[in-house]
């Protein structure tokens, strides 16, 4: 039992090491499953992806006005890859209209505006539509900011904004979630989407990828390092239970002979 206490707690930190080497983040391993991360769906993927691609659908959800506007509330696609958060009085009131529709339509980067030099997308870009209902009057700017938030395919380090599809503009943001997310403010309707840029991308190529061989072998020379010490560890001796007589054949000193006898 102490050997095999040993080897998994040697395990656990080698499979913890080995998550955050692969990963680039420093996380813990949860010892629930070994499914793999959901691919991101492409609304047009790149060519080695594509046979096991599921384009997203596009999404609407529908909120109730109230005196004082739309509600708190968020909107989401159904695979979570774009989430819209509205806080209270972020939608005024519109005196002919009941309710406000969000629709989140995902759209293939390369039939917009071209990124900012150095920059490439990582995630698709997403069409952010706000209108009252059923007057079809689009929310041109909210009274009170809510946030959006995108999780891409891979590593990005830059939120973009479009409010016409042609010209990005960059985004104050901050990461969330284990798939790449960002998220920002905001404050208008258009396209958002998140991209990389050359700096980002020298980090995660082949240089971080022979780096990350060099962790990996490491990782796996102390592995078998560890098995070795482990198997050799010498098996723990019972202690004596109070009370309980020791037979002769387990005692080492032998009893003495009586003269005469």
């Amino acid at each position: 039992m102490a050997r095999a206490g040993v080897g998994f707690a040697l395990l656990y930190v080698v499979v913890a090491l080995a998550t955050a080497t692969v990963s680039s983040r420093p996380v813990l391993p949860l010892f629930d499953g070994f499914a793999p991360p959901t691919p991101y769906a492409w609304v047009n993927p790149p060519a080695e992806l594509a046979a096991g691609n599921v384009p997203p659908p596009p999404v609407e959800r529908q909120f109730s006005l109230g005196p004082a506007g739309a509600p708190a509330s968020n909107a989401a696609t159904d695979d979570a890859q774009a989430i819209v958060s509205l806080v209270d009085g972020s939608v005024p009131p519109s005196p002919s209209d009941t309710s406000l529709a969000v629709r989140l339509v995902p759209v293939d980067p390369g039939t917009l505006g071209s990124l900012p030099p150095g920059l490439r997308a990582v995630s698709n870009a997403y069409r952010v539509e706000l209108r009252y209902l059923p007057s079809m009057t689009p929310v041109a700017r909210l009274a009170a900011k809510g946030t959006i938030a995108l999780t891409a395919a891979d590593t990005g380090d830059r939120l973009l904004h479009s409010v016409d599809g042609q010209v990005w503009v960059e985004m104050a943001f901050r990461r969330y979630g284990n798939d790449h997310g960002l998220f920002g403010e905001l404050d208008t309707a258009g396209w958002f989407l998140v991209a990389s840029s050359t700096a980002a991308q020298a980090s995660t190529g082949n240089g971080g990828g022979v780096q990350k061989g060099v962790l990996l072998a490491l990782l796996f020379v102390l592995t078998v390092v560890g098995a070795v010490l482990v198997v050799r560890l010498p098996s723990p001796v019972p202690a004596p239970v109070p009370g309980r007589r020791v037979s002769p054949s387990h005692s080492k000193a032998k009893p003495r002979k009586r003269p005469g006898r």
